[in-house]
């Protein structure tokens, strides 16, 4: 009897070794897979931010170098100058129908007096006339400063913003604007099957005039998409954004929400980019090759090359974003804009050095080579 007492109490030691050995490899091999959940999130919310920001940039330059070919049309530059509304709207609207009619793309260009206020606008002109201070306090930036800019603004609506100055001699007569409102950044994550929504900080509401009917989001924000269904309002509105805010990435409503702060031209934070991925989509990411940068965001080796040369070439080699773009505009300038072209071209490299512009046409020269096929 001893002995058979002796050999369960022995079963029942081994039982619960065993199962302590079981409960610890467990808790072991969740900790393990939580790390990597973990880490797998970090890695595509970089990705992700990276992807957006690269389309970003990509709209803004753009609609920069529309703003700029635009600036250096006499036609409109004299139509501002002598008034003459109907003229410019011509100019304009004939314009940008073109572009569409050969590209497929759609352009809003305005024309907006030194007073602020529109003057002409190439896909509606009902609004020619009306004020636009208390709108576009971003335009009170040129008060300082004559060099062209693009960024992310709350004007009417919330969008893409590139604003040039027009002068005649030394005085400002104007502004020439090229907008657009995400359209571009929208269609190329819905391509990648992630959902993208743009969220536009609360505070801006007596602002952005044309945005008053769009949906609230969680007392915090205004929806800005043009499209949506109930079950995206029901997905935002049950999120906690602080706790987004600081962690960038959560689990809510059955999806993985990821965050991106949405800054303006003076680097304010003005709103918010929320990309929504599914559990499934989560986890073919994670058994993806951790190498390729590319498999959710894809972007080729020529488009992060030209990210990175953008990034070195924005603070180091031009004194003004507008120098910089010069060099990008010389193979697309008009026949008859040509003269003036070279000789705003011609004013402005003058300025610089003679080891600065040994120092942009070697980049410049790098650049074309590295884009080659290698052979």
């Amino acid at each position: 009897m001893d002995r058979w007492v002796k050999l369960l109490a022995n079963k029942k030691m081994i039982a619960a070794v065993f199962f302590v050995i079981m409960a610890i490899l467990g808790i072991v091999l969740w900790q393990l897979e939580k790390k990597v959940t973990s880490q797998t999130l970090e890695r595509l919310s970089d990705q992700l931010s990276l992807g957006l920001n690269n389309q970003l940039e990509k709209e803004r330059s753009i609609a920069l170098r529309y703003a700029l070919i635009l600036s250096q049309n006499t036609a409109l530059s004299d139509a501002l100058e002598q008034d003459d509304e109907d003229k410019g709207f011509k100019i304009l609207s004939e314009g940008m129908e073109s572009i569409k009619v050969h590209t497929d793309s759609l352009i809003r260009a305005q024309i907006i007096t030194s007073d602020f206020i529109i003057f002409a606008r190439s896909w509606d002109n009902s609004y020619a006339g009306m004020p636009l201070e208390f709108q576009r306090p971003d335009l009170l930036y040129f008060q300082t400063h004559k060099n062209p800019r693009s960024a992310i603004e709350v004007g009417r609506k919330l969008g893409v913003k590139a604003t040039v100055p027009v002068y005649n001699k030394n005085s400002m007569i104007g502004f020439i604007e090229v907008v657009s409102f995400f359209e571009s950044t929208q269609e190329y994550f819905e391509r990648l099957g992630i959902d993208l929504y743009i969220l536009m900080d609360d505070r801006f509401y007596d602002t952005a005039v044309f945005m008053q009917e769009n949906p609230s989001i969680g007392k915090k924000f205004i929806l800005a998409n043009t499209k949506y269904t109930q079950s995206d309002l029901n997905l935002l509105g049950g999120v906690n954004y602080k706790v987004l805010e600081q962690s960038r990435v959560v689990f809510s409503g059955g999806r993985y929400l990821f965050y991106e702060p949405m800054k303006n031209g003076e680097g304010e934070t003005i709103g918010a980019f929320v990309f929504s991925l599914s559990p499934k989509q989560i986890e073919t990411y994670a058994h993806s090759d951790e190498e390729d940068i590319s498999f959710l965001i894809h972007l080729s080796r020529n488009e992060l090359y030209d990210i990175m040369l953008k990034k070195s070439l924005k603070d180091g080699l031009f004194q003004s974003a507008y120098d910089k773009e010069l060099l990008y505009l010389k193979d697309t300038v008009a026949p008859e804009d040509r003269e003036l072209f070279v000789q705003e071209a011609h004013d402005r490299l003058n300025t610089y050095s003679k080891e600065e512009l040994i120092g942009i046409l070697l980049n410049y020269k790098v650049n074309k080579e590295i884009k080659g096929e290698i052979r």
